[in-house]
């Protein structure tokens, strides 16, 4: 294959990340691997989609440490190259983690490039539809927590007062554990100060705050709708909160833990399977606390390296063996189709 990795900074890879880990498991595999900044695309009438693209060259690489070695040394090959000539072009850019930006030049780019046949992960026009937790409203009441999205304050508190538990405000287009607030009810002193403060970036997410949150959530990578195994083992571990705080994410004092996945949350996965098919979402990060779905993370979701590291597996090489996979059958058929026909395909 010929795969390009589309990311929001290329000499800012770091050994732990889970691009890193696919990318080097490809490259590994002997596939050409470029990685391509967010801003680098170019469209023309005459030349198609392009992009300013890195391409280590250095085969004898054995860590994910030494492949970004290769991948940032001097004698990378640094060039624009046609997408249109790429088997897979994968999206892993989080406009939410760009200061900010809600615009994803990659959405738009990605679904030129699926007009083209070329075989893009996870599929733009999913992405643009999961672009915000609302997607999780569009699942059944059943597998998530009860939630309310406003920014209207009454609501806010009236939701409070009626559910009589505690309750998590956050920013709906929020990330990373931002602006995450627990309030125990709807007298709590610093109520309006916190509707205030998460409302000036758009609207509020109310969630039932789930008792089993104590204990942290879990994070299961999925690929096409279902479970990763490797082997008998999910690609599933358990982040738990630092002391004295509600997140539980890695990036701010989480802690990683190995733990299983119940009959329960199979179910609740098998419940939306469908959904996340028919919307192309290939590969994506789903959250979950106390048997409850509490998240999907589709534009660049995380977990490889603490799953390999807590059993020692490799999840980045089944990921990347079932690609081959998905691109052989994407190829056949993509150039089958009638122009504007067929859409996602398990």
């Amino acid at each position: 294959m010929k795969v390009c990795f589309v990311v929001r900074s290329v000499p800012g890879q770091a050994p732990n990340y889970t691009t890193t880990h696919l990318a080097f498991e490809a490259f590994k595999r002997g596939h050409l691997v470029a990685f391509a900044n967010i801003h680098s695309f170019s469209f023309s009438d005459t030349q198609g989609i392009r992009a300013h693209v890195v391409v280590p060259r250095d085969r004898q690489v054995s860590t994910t440490r030494e492949f970004l070695e290769a991948l940032n040394h001097p004698y990378a090959l640094r060039t624009d190259m046609s997408l249109e000539d790429f088997d897979v072009v994968f999206l892993r850019y989080n406009p939410a983690s760009a200061s900010g930006d809600r615009h994803n030049p990659a959405i738009e780019f990605g679904r030129l490039l699926k007009q083209r046949k070329v075989l893009v992960v996870n599929d733009p026009a999913g992405l643009e539809r999961a672009s915000s937790k609302m997607y999780l409203m569009s699942l059944p009441p059943t597998v998530r927590a009860k939630t309310l999205v406003s920014r209207n304050p009454q609501q806010i508190k009236e939701f409070i007062r009626e559910l009589r538990r505690p309750v998590i405000i956050k920013p709906l287009n929020g990330y990373g554990g931002q602006d995450v607030f627990l309030v125990k009810s709807q007298k709590d002193i610093n109520l309006n100060q916190i509707i205030s403060a998460v409302a000036k970036s758009g609207y509020v997410m109310a969630q039932e705050y789930l008792t089993k949150a104590k204990y942290g959530d879990k994070r299961l990578l999925l690929l096409n709708g279902e479970p990763i195994y490797v082997g008998k083992r999910p690609a599933i571990y358990n982040r738990v909160a630092p002391p004295d705080d509600i997140r539980a994410n890695i990036h701010i004092g989480g802690t990683r833990r190995a733990t299983e996945l119940t009959e329960k949350e199979e179910e609740i996965i098998q419940t939306v399977r469908s959904r996340i098919v028919a919307d192309g979402l290939y590969f994506v990060g789903a959250d979950l606390i106390g048997e409850k779905l509490i998240e999907l993370n589709v534009f660049c979701p995380g977990g490889i390296h603490n799953i390999n590291e807590l059993y020692g597996i490799n999840v980045g090489e089944y990921v990347i063996a079932d690609l081959e996979r998905r691109s052989r059958v994407w190829r056949t058929h993509a150039f089958q189709q009638t122009p504007g026909a067929g859409q996602a395909f398990a």
